[in-house]
């Protein structure tokens, strides 16, 4: 069985979706991302169910980092630029195709579809590049 080389990059690891996740549907994006998906925050607060939300994130970025840290140390990528290519390689061969059902089958416009994806994109740059170069 793997373990990561290094518990305090992997735990910071799966904390970054939260961090950036908290700033990008926040200040930076989380009035277009309302608009966009027809929410309102009192709509939110009111069919929020905290651990649904943040335990099935945590668990997801669990799985995520765990499966990321697996391929950096498998193909001997533990370089920034090796997590970075892995992170990206990533996002483009399983991220980006299952983001596209959203559009292609739940009539999501792609407004929705690149602010998603482009905070997928960062957050699995940052996962993998992290667990690349602090190992």
């Amino acid at each position: 069985m793997y373990l990561p080389e290094n518990w305090l990059a992997f735990i910071l690891a799966v904390l970054l979706p939260m961090i950036v996740g908290s700033l990008w549907y926040g200040p930076l994006f989380g009035r277009i991302w309302m608009q966009m998906m027809d929410l309102t925050e009192e709509k939110i607060k009111e069919n929020l169910n905290p651990a649904k939300s943040y335990g099935g994130s945590l668990v997801g970025s669990i799985l995520t980092v765990y499966v990321l840290s697996l391929l950096i140390s498998y193909m001997d990528m533990g370089t920034l630029g090796g997590g970075l290519t892995i992170g990206f390689a990533a996002w483009v061969g399983f991220v980006l195709p299952m983001g596209w059902q959203s559009v292609a089958w739940e009539d999501k416009g792609m407004g929705v579809f690149v602010l998603n994806q482009a905070y997928n994109l960062i957050v699995f740059l940052l996962m993998a590049g992290l667990i690349g170069v602090w190992r």
